[in-house]
C-alpha cells in the first residue's frame, strides 16, 4: 500500500444505542457511531477517495462543501508534482484539514479507477491509513465505511474488512469510529464485526 504525505495539520460501551465499542482494552478500539462524520472531532479523519483525488461526492463533496477549495488545490497539486492524474487503489495520501475538527485528512483510496473494490483492498487501504494516522502521532480517528457509497461494498462488508485490524499490534492504543448514516447501518457493522471477531 502506498501512503503519500502532503502535510499536516458520546461515551462508549456497548450498552450505548448511539455508539458501540468491540475490542479488548489492550487492542485498538472499534466503535460505530451513527451522526456525520465531518462533526465526529478526531485527531485524524480517514476519507473516502477515488484514484484522481477529486473532492466529487459523499463524503468528499461534504469536505469541499465546508473548507471551500484548498484542500482539493492541494490533492491536485500532490498529482501534478508527481506527474499523475491517478493513484492507485490502496494509496492513502495525508492533507491539512481547514476548519474541520481534526489534525490532517487521510485520503484513502478504496477502490479502482472503476470503482470496483473488494473486502482485501479495503483492509490493506485502512490498515495503510491507521500506519500513516500514528506517524501523525494520532490517537483518534474517525472514519465513514469506505467503498460503500459509490464503491461495491456493503457496509457490513466493511466491517468484515476491519475487525481484523483491531488484532493487530502495532495499532493497539487507537480508537478507531466508524460514522454511519443510520440505526440500520450501524446494526449492520456491528453484526459483521462481531461476526469476523468471533471467526478469528
Amino acid at each position: 500500500m502506498n501512503s503519500q504525505t502532503l502535510a499536516s495539520e458520546g461515551e462508549s460501551s456497548s450498552f450505548n444505542f448511539r455508539k458501540t465499542e468491540y475490542t479488548g482494552s489492550d487492542q485498538m478500539q472499534i466503535n460505530s457511531q451513527v451522526g456525520d462524520v465531518l462533526e465526529v472531532a478526531a485527531d485524524v479523519l480517514i476519507s473516502t477517495a477515488n484514484p484522481w483525488l477529486n473532492l466529487s461526492g459523499g463524503v468528499n463533496g461534504a469536505i469541499l462543501s465546508a473548507v471551500g477549495p484548498t484542500i482539493q488545490e492541494e490533492l491536485h497539486a500532490h498529482l501534478k508534482s508527481q506527474g499523475i492524474s491517478a493513484v492507485p487503489a490502496g494509496t492513502v495520501v495525508q492533507s491539512r484539514a481547514g476548519n474541520l475538527p481534526f489534525n490532517c485528512i487521510l485520503h484513502a483510496v478504496a477502490i479502482d479507477p472503476f470503482y470496483d473494490s473488494s473486502i482485501e483492498l479495503v483492509r490493506q487501504t485502512v490498515a495503510a491509513a491507521l500506519d500513516l494516522a500514528i506517524k501523525a502521532g494520532a490517537k483518534t480517528i474517525s472514519t465513514p465505511t469506505l467503498a460503500t457509497g459509490y464503491g461495491p461494498m456493503s457496509i457490513a462488508d466493511f466491517g468484515t474488512a476491519v475487525a481484523p485490524l483491531a488484532g493487530a499490534p502495532r495499532f493497539d492504543g487507537l480508537s478507531l469510529t466508524i460514522v454511519v448514516r443510520s440505526e440500520t447501518h450501524r446494526s449492520e457493522l456491528s453484526k459483521a464485526i462481531s461476526a469476523a471477531q468471533a471467526q478469528a
